[in-house]
């Protein structure tokens, strides 16, 4: 088994475990879902090189287009979460997910930020991960819970 298989199994198991240790209606709280997303920002930041700093900025809503670190950051984020595979952005997966993770309100507008943004293209990966969180900070802002 590569290390890719490998830390995808991993990531699975985390969120699978964060899942089933959830509040009586079956979804993660925001507060529960980022600290599952912690697992997956220690696997990334190594790999990609980006700057805890330029994360925190990111969160603030500065995205700086010319970082490639933070594009493949975002790239293996999105890789692990299968929202972004082979240069395309998946939904399908993303809205089973999401509504068996998250509470109805926060699963709605998280869908709607995701599908408004899912026609967004890039040069690989990277750029494409990039390019959809980007928009869908610009589209909702609450809704964007990336590491």
């Amino acid at each position: 088994m590569g290390p890719s298989r490998t830390i995808v199994l991993v990531t699975t198991f985390t969120l699978t475990t964060l899942l089933l240790i959830t509040n009586t209606n079956g979804a993660m709280s925001e507060a529960q879902m980022k600290q599952a997303m912690k697992t997956l920002r220690g696997m990334c930041l190594g790999k990609s090189g980006v700057t805890t700093e330029t994360l925190d900025k990111m969160q603030e809503g500065v995205f700086n287009d010319d970082d490639r670190n933070l594009k493949c950051y975002l790239g293996c984020i999105m890789g692990m979460l299968q929202v972004v595979k082979n240069n395309k952005i998946s939904l399908k997966m993303v809205k089973s997910q999401v509504a068996k993770m998250l509470e109805p309100d926060m699963g709605k507008r998280l869908i709607a930020a995701f599908e408004g943004c899912k026609d967004t293209v890039g040069e690989d990966n990277c750029d494409l991960a990039y390019k959809f969180a980007k928009c869908i900070y610009v589209a909702d802002s609450s809704a964007f819970i990336v590491p």
